[in-house]
């Protein structure tokens, strides 16, 4: 793993996205990018645009990154950088991406969940780039990540063989569980199935893949299969 992308709007599951990606980095050197983002100040005047550029942290935000910054200088092989995000694009999230060479993105509920627009528009755009993204849980505390559940639409191309070979090169748990979802399925009787496979099997990881869509502005990003507490790695489809 080399580098990863955490956005960030500095709430305290930030700290366990970084325990994550420390965990992820598998003992390797890599780089954490901890993305502010903001929208562009709406102004003509430059001195107020460089005002409005300057985002004052609060006591708890300036915690909750100096205890980030403790947590990298243990682990000994990771670095820590802020990138400060001013507004955002298609063409603006691939250029991002590969400048940085992220090969994987954390997202922790308070950042996909806030309201604000600049965010949720960040959270949609990334969804349609090839770049794995880790999808934190609300509840989620665990940091080791080691058996996970591939959830197979029936339009899916990615097999769990593809997925067999694939994970081992760029992570560091395996699968141990799959289950195919039909679109027929009665939803009470699929998350029946799917807690019991999830118990039974010790399951801590849930992986999904996702094909690209129109962005729609929402209110709030929500996860399909967030109701599982689990953190959920979603893969593009043309990976394999």
């Amino acid at each position: 793993m080399k580098n990863l992308l955490i956005p960030s709007t500095l709430d305290p599951d930030t700290i366990n996205a970084i325990k994550i990606a420390i965990q992820q980095s598998n003992g390797k050197k890599c780089t954490l990018y901890l993305a502010l983002i903001s929208e562009i100040p709406d102004t003509y005047s430059t001195a107020t645009f460089l005002r409005s550029m300057k985002s004052d942290m609060t006591a708890s935000q300036k915690n909750i990154l100096e205890y980030c910054r403790e947590l990298i200088a243990i682990s000994q092989n990771c670095s820590l950088k802020i990138h400060h995000q001013y507004g955002i694009s298609a063409p603006l999230m691939k250029n991002l991406m590969e400048h940085l060479k992220i090969e994987l993105t954390i997202i922790s509920p308070s950042f996909r969940n806030n309201g604000k627009r600049i965010h949720n528009q960040f959270t949609q755009i990334l969804s349609n780039s090839k770049c794995p993204i880790l999808h934190l849980s609300t509840n989620f505390e665990e940091q080791n990540l080691s058996k996970a559940m591939y959830l197979e639409q029936t339009m899916s191309k990615l097999q769990v063989e593809d997925l067999q070979e694939l994970i081992p090169a760029h992570f560091n748990f395996r699968i141990v569980s799959q289950a195919k979802i039909f679109s027929e399925q009665n939803p009470e009787d699929l998350q029946n199935l799917l807690n019991e496979a999830i118990t039974k099997n010790k399951i801590d990881l849930l992986i999904e893949t996702r094909k690209p869509k129109k962005i729609k502005l929402k209110k709030n990003n929500t996860n399909t299969n967030e109701s599982f507490g689990l953190p959920i790695l979603s893969l593009y489809e043309e990976i394999a």
